[in-house]
């Protein structure tokens, strides 16, 4: 099964990222910023996402290929009940299929700002064994996404997800020039949900490069310093990848710490 390797991108609005530029400047800017993965959202509950729909989207796909970057979709499922959670699964699994995708990063979170994962273990297990089955037949990867630190959110079915799941991708989103407390917090937790001896090929942390929505850096300039301070800890760890969020808000003038930091 395709696995996440190296540095990766969360993108929300895949137009917007791409402005005037086309297919091949966008794939030759990944690149350049030694990306492995592209992850584009492909929807929210079986609401599909503008991304699936964009032109450009075939010619994206090839000229990462080209130069040997994936392209990955992220889907944030509702699970409100069993029969939601097969219909979610069997909608992603189309989405890949049409797409072309190389995998899905289940985004599973449990907010009241706006409609998250609604359901249980048994809703979780229909939805994350369907994919699972799904995309192994498909030669694709697969990830979980969700809160750095499960002890803050005990009402959602870690586990589950876990016992289906290798690649931990944690949203460890720290604003300050140093992540380091933040991101032990979250490697403590997660240390509990897993076998010691896994934990390191499996856990791989999504860091944070905005300067715009609900987790905005202060500043550019501590941006960039957290940044390099996440890729110093995560190769200290011996890490196998990791991510950062997000493409669409980050700073300009973080491409180019990108471009002479090795992934």
């Amino acid at each position: 099964m395709n696995r996440t390797a190296g540095r990766n991108i969360f993108v929300i609005d895949l137009e917007k990222v791409l402005g005037s530029s086309g297919p091949a400047a966008f794939a030759a800017k990944s690149k350049s910023a030694h990306m492995s993965g592209i992850w584009i959202r492909v929807g929210r509950g079986v609401s599909p996402d503008p991304n699936l729909a964009l032109k450009y989207l075939p010619g994206v796909r090839q000229e990462l290929a080209n130069v040997g970057v994936g392209l990955w979709g992220w889907h944030v499922p509702f699970c409100a009940n069993p029969t939601a959670a097969t219909t979610e699964a069997a909608k992603v699994l189309k989405w890949v299929d049409d797409a072309g995708l190389a995998g899905i990063v289940i985004d599973a979170e449990r907010t009241n700002e706006n409609p998250r994962f609604q359901g249980g273990a048994e809703e979780a297990e229909i939805y994350t064994g369907a994919l699972v089955l799904g995309l192994k037949q498909r030669g694709c990867g697969i990830a979980f996404s969700s809160h750095d630190q499960p002890q803050l959110h005990t009402d959602l079915p870690f586990k589950t997800f876990l016992d289906h799941i290798q690649d931990i991708c944690p949203q460890v989103y720290y604003r300050s020039s140093d992540p380091a407390a933040r991101l032990a917090k979250s490697v403590h937790d997660y240390k509990n949900l897993v076998l010691p001896a896994e934990f390191a090929l499996r856990y791989k942390p999504t860091g944070n490069i905005t300067m715009k929505d609900d987790i905005p850096f202060p500043d550019v300039g501590t941006c960039l310093e957290a940044t390099k301070t996440f890729i110093t800890l995560v190769k200290q760890a011996n890490y196998q990848s990791y991510s950062f969020w997000c493409w669409d808000t980050a700073p300009e003038q973080i491409w180019r710490l990108f471009n002479t930091t090795p992934a």
